[in-house]
């Protein structure tokens, strides 16, 4: 069965219908791919569908209106539409959050990693994901730059999709935690040098769930400050005398 794909999910069905010249209401569409919009022109991907023309049945063909007795007058028979359910916040979101995981997955595949995704949302404005793979180290990265920049990318998706103020974590063998504790071994070691200097220190650019754990830690100190300069993915926490 031929395929037809476009930009978007309708102009592939419009390529489609145009070919085969098939009005929509007569037409079976079944959808292949979604359109993946690709991260800085990378792992971009159209729409795809398959289209063939609508069965019409033999009994559709011959159906005949039912027969009323004999002086009586056909009464109409209204139905009401089947209540549904107003579409909440968390139930948009979670939707594209759907298709966030399987354009991740993609993304994964294509760096030749194999990865089980599990996807938690507990509330509408924060995402977990857990990579279950062999290949942990690759999907950190060195100084875990791989997975921050995998962490920010669904970060895009988001709020190109709409999506926006959601916190997202992409963690893997539980990498984000352990990195909870040597970022608060850090703190510790840059607030004693810079109470020793007095000069400020300049910290590694870090994601923003990192950036706000230094800048936590580091108000215990009466003495000391903390600011961020930059810009994302470059954006770093100074640790500064008051």
């Amino acid at each position: 069965m031929p395929k037809y794909e476009g930009d978007t999910l309708a102009a592939a069905i419009e390529n489609g219908l145009t070919a085969l010249q098939l009005d929509r209401k007569n037409a079976q569409i079944k959808i292949l791919q979604q359109p993946q919009p690709g991260f800085w022109g990378l792992f971009k991907k159209p729409a795809q569908v398959e289209i063939k023309r609508q069965a019409v049945s033999n009994a559709q063909q011959a159906t005949l209106p039912e027969q009323q007795p004999e002086g009586e007058a056909a009464q109409p028979v209204t139905q009401r539409p089947a209540a549904t359910r107003p579409q909440t916040r968390f139930d948009k979101n979670y939707a594209v959050v759907h298709d966030l995981a399987t354009y991740l997955q993609n993304v994964l595949d294509q760096l030749g990693i194999t990865a089980t995704l599990k996807v938690a949302m507990p509330t509408s404005k924060y995402v977990y994901i857990d990579c279950q793979t062999d290949k942990e180290g690759l999907l950190i990265g060195k100084h875990g730059r791989t997975i921050n920049a995998l962490q920010q990318l669904c970060e895009f998706y988001l709020n190109n999709h709409g999506v926006n103020y959601v916190e997202v974590t992409v963690d893997t063998a539980d990498y984000r935690a352990r990195r909870r504790v040597i970022l608060s071994d850090l703190v510790r070691k840059t607030a004693r040098d810079v109470q020793m200097s007095g000069q400020p220190v300049h910290l590694d650019a870090m994601p923003a769930a990192e950036r706000k754990q230094v800048h936590s830690e580091i108000e215990v100190y009466d003495d000391l400050m903390t600011y961020s300069i930059g810009n994302d993915p470059n954006r770093e926490v100074v640790v500064a005398p008051r």
